[in-house]
């Protein structure tokens, strides 16, 4: 019924989205009620000034339809992204799901409660970061629109209060929170069925599955963190997104879940290693390359091609391999035909530019960069602590910065500006001098 177009707004000059409904479509109760979701959405997304909530700018009709412009995001909804079989590690995932608690909070403190939260209203942006998304059942706290006994929300991600149709507060939005980041990590729902009974049987019940599955991903600390989130009772759930979000942080901080992240990291840098040419004559990722790549899948599967990228190169053994990860991606064999076909011919046409010479000083020799010396192993370390935050990226930003710092503490701060969250980024340069 309703469809996001993008527009330009000519008095401030900035790209919008805009979001339309189609009520003609619609009868009686049934338009009415899309048309009241839409009024929700203004009120309850307007109220919150956040960075990680999709800013909405104005609410009208247009010949009697009703229209949303909001914030144009390029990004890729984070259901899109698991659909394609992609698992995050658990700081990685941890981070993001950080976010969405942040913007949580942000609402909660307002009286808002989200009530739908799932992948596909989180958006994934470049940087690692994250906007919420779709407040249209969001329970606003001095509204008549809010009834009790009404079910609202999407089955695989209510908590059981919401799916009985029960009063709900923010501790609902907690529950649906930790499913979806169980999702992220396992790719499995802890209450999952072929229909909203089977699903309403399990929350009734109280029998979360994939357990076992966090503890090997995650360690038993997230385990426990996200099983509390889980409850089935609110009031044994989290006081608060803070509480959550912190619950969460020290959950991943505590040995045995870091034990579990090191272990990842260093068998996805063995893996690459393993399959990646010797460095003294191998291939060397170049960002511009990368960039040409990534515009050329741009241009047929939209804005996730840099998280596809991104998560491809830990098991590219170069970059023909890569692209032909990549082509996969792609859905019709003609357009994967064409993409494979530009991307191979820029890649060999990279591979043939010739590469600057060094500088020299006395009697021709090269001037070695201070960064060269470096030990190696000193890089495999670094590459590893970085991976356990950014994932497989790790390895080109390690790549990229070699060639960048003038010595070993430069290196360390420059990979280090590539961590958003202050906590991680300075346990990432306690690793420098461990």
């Amino acid at each position: 019924m309703g469809v996001v177009y993008e527009a330009h707004d000519p008095v401030i000059g900035r790209r919008v989205a805009i979001k339309l409904v189609r009520t003609h479509l619609l009868e009686g109760e049934e338009r009415q009620d899309y048309v009241e979701r839409f009024k929700r959405e203004a009120q309850a997304a307007g109220r919150c000034n956040h960075p990680c909530i999709v800013t909405i700018f104005d609410f009208a009709l247009h010949e009697g339809d009703p229209f949303l412009a909001m914030e144009y995001v390029e990004g890729a909804s984070l259901d899109t992204v698991l659909a394609q079989g992609e698992r995050f590690a658990p700081t990685a995932a941890v981070h993001l799901i950080g976010q969405v608690l942040d913007a949580l909070s942000c609402a909660h403190a307002l009286g808002i409660v989200h009530r739908d939260i799932k992948p596909a209203n989180i958006l994934l942006l470049d940087g690692g970061r994250i906007k919420v998304t779709d407040f249209g059942i969001a329970r606003l706290d001095s509204s008549e629109l809010t009834q009790v006994g009404m079910v609202v929300g999407t089955p695989s991600y209510m908590s059981p209060e919401q799916s009985y149709g029960e009063g709900i507060d923010a501790r609902s939005d907690l529950f649906s929170t930790a499913t979806v980041l169980q999702e992220m990590l396992i790719g499995k729902r802890p209450f999952s069925g072929r229909s909203f009974t089977e699903i309403a049987q399990g929350l009734q019940r109280g029998t979360a599955t994939g357990d076992s599955e966090l503890v090997s991903v995650a360690g038993p600390a997230l385990q426990a963190a996200i099983a509390r989130a889980l409850a089935q009772r609110p009031e044994e759930r989290y006081a608060s997104a803070a509480a959550m979000a912190e619950a969460l942080r020290l959950a991943i901080g505590e040995p045995a879940a870091q034990t579990t992240i090191a272990a990842a990291a260093s068998a996805d840098q063995t893996r690459f290693t393993a399959r990646a040419p010797d460095p003294a004559t191998g291939i060397e990722l170049d960002s511009a390359l990368l960039s040409s790549v990534e515009r050329k899948l741009a241009s047929h599967v939209g804005p996730i091609a840099r998280y596809l990228v991104q998560t491809s190169i830990g098991s590219a053994a170069s970059l023909e391999d890569l692209c032909e990860s990549l082509g996969q991606r792609i859905d019709r064999p003609e357009e994967r035909r064409r993409f494979m076909s530009e991307a191979l011919e820029l890649v060999q046409s990279g591979l043939h530019q010739p590469t600057s010479r060094p500088p020299t000083t006395g009697a021709g020799r090269s001037q070695e960069s201070p960064a060269s010396a470096i030990p190696p192993e000193e890089i495999a370390r670094a590459q590893q602590a970085l991976a356990a935050t950014l994932g497989p990226i790790a390895r080109v930003l390690v790549q990229r910065t070699l060639a960048q710092a003038r010595g070993r503490e430069e290196f360390w701060d420059l990979l280090a500006n590539h961590i958003d969250a202050t906590d991680q980024r300075a346990a990432f340069l306690r690793r420098r001098d461990a």
